[in-house]
């Protein structure tokens, strides 16, 4: 397949496009320094500062989706292809979004999470993140005129997979502590909201597939 044409002679629109998907990358790897500081210490000052640095990564992500959308339009893009790039866009944009939404989540409810938990929610906050990462990964592979993404696609599904078996696991675990039954819903939304995040990025590559499947013919 040959690059997408105003990729090629729009190199502004590339480096914004690009650093969308930074952008996201980045935010998946301080979640996971922000879990970790969270499961140990609640929403401390640190926690605070990774839980700004994400909000700030989600606003600029909202600023460079508005300025390449009206790009698209400016230069006269096929009506397919910018639907289609609007519409994965929109699509990777959730997934920053869910990010942001359970930290802001976490510094107001200031959940408790037994010690015992750590390293299963740390271990399932690291798959996501590798989940996240093979996303963006072929998406930027895709705009630089990949001939496939079959592999970054189903490596995401696989660990989207995986993310969903061990949340399971997890709540069954919640579910046989002997703790009030507030605190064990309290705690399966705790790990709801973090599956959700792969979840969302599991749709973003469902939307992959299909416009590399579409341009590729």
């Amino acid at each position: 397949m040959k690059k997408i044409a105003f990729f090629k002679r729009a190199q502004k629109l590339d480096v914004k496009f690009k650093t969308f998907l930074m952008n996201i990358t980045t935010a998946a790897v301080i979640f996971c320094e922000a879990t970790d500081v969270f499961l140990k210490k609640q929403a401390d000052k640190r926690f605070t500062q990774l839980k700004n640095k994400i909000q700030s990564l989600e606003s600029e992500n909202d600023k460079l989706r508005r300025e390449i959308e009206a790009a698209l339009y400016r230069q006269m893009i096929l009506p397919g292809i910018r639907s289609d790039i609007l519409d994965l866009m929109e699509a990777c944009d959730h997934v920053i979004n869910q990010y942001e939404h359970v930290v802001l989540m976490w510094s107001i409810e200031q959940v408790k999470v037994p010690k015992d938990l750590f390293d299963d929610v740390l271990k399932l906050v690291a798959i996501t993140r590798d989940c996240v990462g093979v996303l963006t990964t072929g998406a930027k592979e895709f705009f630089d005129g990949a001939s496939n993404v079959e592999e970054e696609v189903q490596e995401c599904y696989f660990l989207e997979h995986s993310v969903d078996e061990l949340a399971f696991a997890i709540k069954e675990n919640i579910f046989k502590k002997k703790i009030p039954l507030a605190k064990q819903l309290q705690l399966r939304e705790f790990i709801a909201t973090l599956e959700k995040i792969s979840d969302l990025a599991e749709d973003a590559a469902d939307k992959l597939k299909i416009i590399s499947v579409k341009h590729a013919l």
